[in-house]
């Protein structure tokens, strides 16, 4: 009888070693396949949640990407990706394509990127001619005290100063104040470029996800948006038709899937 429980224990021990094995080898697997690919710092962490288990069921049970910048502006060219934290939900294959339950993503944005994008924006609004030229952002500064943040045009002969708010799960912005040579625009004027801004938010910067914070702070934005069953392929590839020329790729790549466990 004792001989038949060592043997059992023994068992016990050797399915555990091996479970902590499996465990252990698939999370530095898909960390390094993760690293290996991102800015240098990057790290990967995968929560409490056995991942082999989730593996087993057909999901990958959670998965934090903290992504270093590697971003560096020249001009309104732009290379490289803020930094971002991803956080990812049960991710499945759907079809041989990747899809997350939840993904939250958190990026900052400084304000010399925000000058770039919104001159790429103007670039792509009104072509190649004299007012390009004419029509052009030459600074973003943030206000975090204030919770603002001033888009100067023209080396300041306009400006207008918006505050960012959540309202009813949409983002908007109000503006503050706005100037063009010392004067005081009308309102429609500033309504007009405030609504601007959240429709070019809504539609450019998040990839169809819903914004769930935007925060002004020193030196930049915080964005924070979020999104349930969010196909990474088609996020991609909605990202990429919406790519201007110079701007980066997002941070938010296709998760990879282990494809067999590592010795």
């Amino acid at each position: 009888m004792k001989t038949a429980w060592r043997v059992v224990l023994s068992i016990i021990v050797a399915v555990l070693l091996l479970f902590i094995v499996a465990e252990a080898g698939i999370r530095a697997f898909v960390a390094h396949q993760v690293t290996s690919q991102a800015p240098e710092g990057t790290s990967v962490s995968f929560g409490a949640s056995p991942v082999t288990i989730g593996l087993l069921g057909g999901k990958f049970p959670h998965m934090t990407v903290d992504q270093q910048s590697d971003l560096q502006i020249n001009g309104d060219q732009i290379t490289g990706n803020p930094a971002s934290v991803v956080d990812m939900d049960n991710v499945r294959l759907n079809n041989g394509e990747p899809v997350a339950e939840s993904v939250r993503l958190t990026t900052e944005l400084p304000n010399d990127f925000v000058r770039a994008m919104l001159n790429q924006q103007i670039q792509d609004q009104i072509g190649d001619n004299f007012l390009a030229n004419v029509i052009t952002v030459s600074d973003v500064v943030s206000n975090e005290d204030a919770g603002t943040f001033s888009i100067v045009f023209t080396s300041g002969a306009a400006g207008i100063e918006l505050q960012p708010e959540m309202r009813d799960g949409q983002l908007t912005f109000k503006a503050r104040s706005t100037e063009l040579f010392g004067f005081a625009l009308p309102g429609d004027v500033a309504d007009a470029i405030s609504s601007a801004m959240s429709q070019g938010v809504a539609q450019e910067a998040t990839g169809g996800m819903s914004v769930e914070d935007f925060t002004v702070i020193p030196g930049g934005l915080r964005v924070t948006v979020s999104g349930e069953n969010v196909n990474f392929k088609e996020l991609q590839d909605m990202q990429q038709s919406q790519q201007l020329p110079g701007q980066p790729e997002q941070a938010l790549q296709q998760p990879q899937q282990p494809e067999s466990q590592p010795a």
